[in-house]
């Protein structure tokens, strides 16, 4: 069985700023630098830039010496009362943690560099600790928040004009878009990475673009020119004597010789040495230990061989310690799932039981957390929305007391005749008040049977709304954010309008079990809209409706029928290669229900199934199964012409593709 054995993982992770000026030094400028350090005698800000050197220079090369040198670095700058390097021997010692899987130190010291960095007012340190930060979140999964440090980094190094932060900061969004399976986009920043670099005339970042470049090509099994870019890259690695720059590409090249276990097997054998004498606990580090083992796992399920088994077991066992040792839940999650399919093999069921449910623990964490993000995004922007509310309601009470000034003479006549009219209407306002809440109870006690009847139901379509694509706004954002970055501000305004109208009919429906036809239409042909836009349209969606079909006047569930054409774009249009690509979307009518019909022409589910299974990315789809409960409920609560769903692939004669049918009972609006 050929797999792409965690590419998502294996691929470059963001590159700490501290990472940049370290891998333009070699042994030989170490003993140079030694020899200049024993000559100065008196301790100054001098001595203390000629330590700090030596130890960015060991970084990927001994990782040990370079902690070595900037603790006592840090010493040096303490006594010389000297902020600058203080802050630098902080960020220094935090990338040397974040490379050995100390997020969490790694995080306390970037954040005492930023915060003397602020205090002295070094904008381009702010900028680098920003970066740094942000490569910590995307090594811990958290895309999410990488993102925003990356945005923001960004930004800042447009503002100094750091060209050097700007190129790298291209490819640590590429990372991002490349972990998200993104590969149109991934591709795109990393060719950006690569021409600044080098017109930079930079070696050592034009030998991460390459092998950047490289994972893009290797991700969409592009062997051909992800094997030219990793020999480039590994090549730029050896001038620059860069181990661990060396490791990761060979770990890369391995990946190519799927076919062949005996050659993938001796490329990440020299990968694992580099990394054992460099960073053994780094994140790429502990995905080839896992990549051996899964090799041998392979190996063995074909041949049955004990001695290979053990050998599978070995890796993977190493693999998932150091994830454990580093909190690395991607590494863990993916590893332990391969190690239990290796025990359930040898019929260790205990041990394969207990891998599988730490592997779908890590799983379901990792999307609450997304969850989370999003919540705590959607939480931000309804705060500031209540502070703009009440700003203006301030200014409006202003307004109101000024005229007040003007009407007090006519409020006092009022005030006169309404208090003579209230002793005369007394008795009577009290007798309607009674009466009023007599008919208010009577009408609360009519409709509570039913309130009660409709609650749970109407919590769980409320829940399943909920769920329906929780990637959507996030990929969108994301989208719009790099379209205004690289000034296309014509496509970004169209997203933006777009994403606007759609957002606002969501809203809309989302508090209501039923809503109009016509909204529904209007909401599925703009999702459809932003989906092509999205993707650089690489497919077309159309629409039809039958003529004598009033929308209008008809009801609907609300976005039960998007997940349908979701599913057709990521299922069936995105990991296709055929030209013109396309989606329908059809409506018809019968005597008594409306008959919404998705057809594609691409790869169909039996494809589909091979690209969700092997996928790096673990797929959190779960559209097909909200539809199937909602239908159980509607026809619960709709008795009549029942709703029905179906999904098959096209037969031979229809040509290549899924067609997903979706029938609903006519409810017409009532006056």
């Amino acid at each position: 069985m050929k797999l792409l054995i965690k590419i998502s993982i294996i691929i470059p992770f963001f590159l700490a700023v501290s990472d940049v000026s370290a891998q333009k030094y070699g042994l030989a400028a170490i003993d140079s630098m030694k020899a200049l350090l024993k000559t100065q005698k008196t301790l100054d800000s001098g001595q203390v830039k000629i330590v700090h050197r030596i130890s960015a220079a060991y970084r990927n090369i001994d990782t040990d010496s370079a902690m070595q040198y900037a603790v006592r670095g840090l010493a040096m700058a303490k006594k010389v009362n000297w902020p600058k390097g203080i802050a630098a021997f902080y960020d220094n010692i935090g990338s040397l943690y974040s490379n050995n899987g100390g997020y969490e130190k790694a995080i306390q010291y970037y954040n005492a560099s930023l915060s003397i960095n602020k205090s002295i007012g070094n904008k381009r340190a702010q900028t680098g600790n920003i970066i740094n930060i942000g490569s910590v979140y995307q090594r811990q999964g958290d895309d999410a928040r990488a993102l925003e440090y990356c945005f923001k980094a960004l930004k800042m190094a447009r503002a100094i004009n750091e060209q050097e932060y700007t190129a790298l900061l291209y490819g640590n969004i590429s990372d991002v878009y490349l972990s998200q399976e993104n590969f149109t986009m991934a591709r795109a920043y990393s060719l950006k990475a690569y021409q600044a670099y080098k017109q930079l005339n930079d070696l050592s970042g034009l030998a991460r673009a390459e092998d950047r470049i490289g994972s893009v090509f290797l991700a969409t099994k592009k062997l051909k020119e992800a094997e030219q870019y990793l020999q480039q890259s590994l090549q730029h690695y050896k001038e620059l004597d860069d181990k661990m720059g060396q490791a990761k590409s060979l770990s890369h090249i391995a990946l190519l010789h799927e076919d062949d276990a005996a050659q993938k097997l001796k490329f990440l054998m020299e990968a694992q040495q580099l990394f054992d004498q460099t960073t053994p606990l780094h994140p790429n580090s502990i995905t080839n230990l896992g990549n051996i083992g899964t090799t041998y796992n392979r190996v063995f399920f074909k041949t049955k061989d004990r001695n290979t088994a053990q050998k599978a077991a070995q890796y993977l066992e190493k693999a998932v310690a150091a994830s454990k040792q580093v909190g690395d839940r991607d590494n863990l999650g993916y590893f332990s799932t391969e190690l239990a399919h290796l025990q359930e093999n040898n019929g260790q069921y205990e041990d394969a039981l207990r891998n599988y449910k730490r592997s779908r623990q890590i799983t379901d964490s990792m999307y609450s957390q997304e969850s989370k993000n999003k919540i705590a995004s959607l939480e931000a922007q309804y705060a500031f929305q209540k502070k703009e509310e009440s700003y203006q309601q301030e200014q409006q009470l202003a307004k109101l007391k000024m005229r007040q000034v003007y009407l007090y003479g006519a409020l006092a006549f009022i005030l006169v005749s309404s208090i003579l009219v209230y002793f005369l209407n007394r008795s009577h306002i009290r007798h309607l008040r009674l009466k009023n809440e007599l008919q208010r109870k009577q009408a609360e006690e009519k409709n509570k049977e039913l309130i009660n009847r409709n609650k749970l139901s109407e919590s769980e379509l409320k829940a399943i709304r909920a769920q329906m694509n929780p990637h959507f706004i996030f990929n969108v954002l994301n989208s719009i954010e790099s379209y205004i970055v690289e000034n296309d501000s014509k496509t970004a305004s169209r997203l933006v309008q777009k994403f606007a109208a759609l957002s606002r009919l969501i809203l809309e429906n989302s508090t209501q079990s039923m809503v109009s036809a016509d909204r529904e239409w209007k909401a599925l042909q703009l999702y459809a809209e932003l989906e092509v836009m999205r993707f650089n349209k690489q497919f077309s969606c159309s629409f039809h409706a039958d003529p004598s079909i009033d929308l209008s006047s008809l009801l609907l569930p609300p976005m039960l029928v998007q997940p349908l054409i979701e599913n057709a774009i990521h299922h069936g249009m995105r990991n296709s290669t055929a030209p013109n690509n396309a989606i329908a979307v059809n409506l018809e009518q019968t005597e008594g229900a409306l008959l919404f019909t998705v057809a594609d022409n691409g790869i169909g589910m039996d494809e589909a199934e091979k690209f969700k299974t092997f996928s790096a990315i673990k797929s959190k789809s779960i559209g097909i199964s909200s539809i199937k409960e909602r239908i159980e409920i509607f026809n619960v609560m709709n008795q009549g012409h029942p709703a029905l769903f179906e999904l098959r692939n096209k037969q031979t004669a229809e040509g290549r593709g899924t067609i997903a049918k979706l029938t609903l009972p006519k409810i017409v609006k009532k006056d």
